[in-house]
């Protein structure tokens, strides 16, 4: 692959984690705003839309089995999956209340794999001597702390835990987007100093090879 080409594929990662991350913090306002469980909540509403996504993923099936039916082996196939997917579909809309629990579990699941992720950048920061390495390992721990938190669910009403799950990822969606920005940030200004001097070329080696590795993604 092409110079070039890796530096737009890094730059197009970029954007999507920008993007991914400020869909965190929405859904973070959103739980926030609309915390119970109850009719009109921004969870049940959540639980039908899926059930919806569900619904019309089954009649796609079924289209497709009556399509192919004659021309694929193993086409009926198509036609359990649409029924199952419909009769969930169906269910889930009627019940939204049993998809609740499975949401809550999925978004402590990201405030896990959030913090992880913190994990990794405080090992990276650490290998470029910045010293906002034992910040972002904090960072790491906390997150971690509130998916487990979640997860036992230590509160007295359910939607104490949906305005800390909404804390909770505000926090960690906005600290990677602070995050990327730092390293654009931090990344730019070393490559300007090392323009600026070629001095202890021997001792920067690590760090220089290291520095490539965000190098395409941060370029302008």
């Amino acid at each position: 692959m092409k110079k070039n080409d890796v530096k737009a594929k890094a730059k197009e990662l970029s954007r999507e984690f920008l993007l991914i991350n400020l869909g965190i913090v929405a859904l973070g306002i959103l739980l926030i705003a609309f915390p119970s469980k109850e009719e009109g909540a921004f969870l049940v509403i959540l639980c039908r839309v899926l059930a919806a996504a569900l619904c019309v993923w089954g009649v796609f099936k079924l289209f497709e089995y009556i399509k192919l039916r004659n021309n694929e082996i193993f086409g009926s196939f198509a036609l359990i999956q649409g029924c199952a997917l419909l009769v969930f579909g169906v269910y889930i809309m009627i019940r939204p209340d049993l998809l609740v629990g499975f949401i809550i579990a999925a978004l402590s699941i990201i405030l896990f794999i959030g913090g992880v992720f913190k994990l990794q950048y405080a090992l990276e920061f650490s290998h470029l001597n910045s010293k906002t390495w034992a910040v972002q390992a904090l960072a790491a721990i906390i997150m971690i702390a509130a998916s487990v938190v979640s997860f036992i669910n230590p509160f007295t009403g359910f939607h104490l835990l949906v305005v800390f799950l909404g804390i909770s990822l505000i926090v960690d969606g906005l600290w990677d987007i602070l995050t990327m920005l730092y390293l654009r940030s931090y990344v730019k200004k070393y490559k300007k100093g090392m323009k600026s001097s070629k001095t202890n070329k021997k001792s920067s080696e690590f760090i220089d090879a290291e520095i490539e590795e965000y190098d395409d993604g941060f370029d302008e």
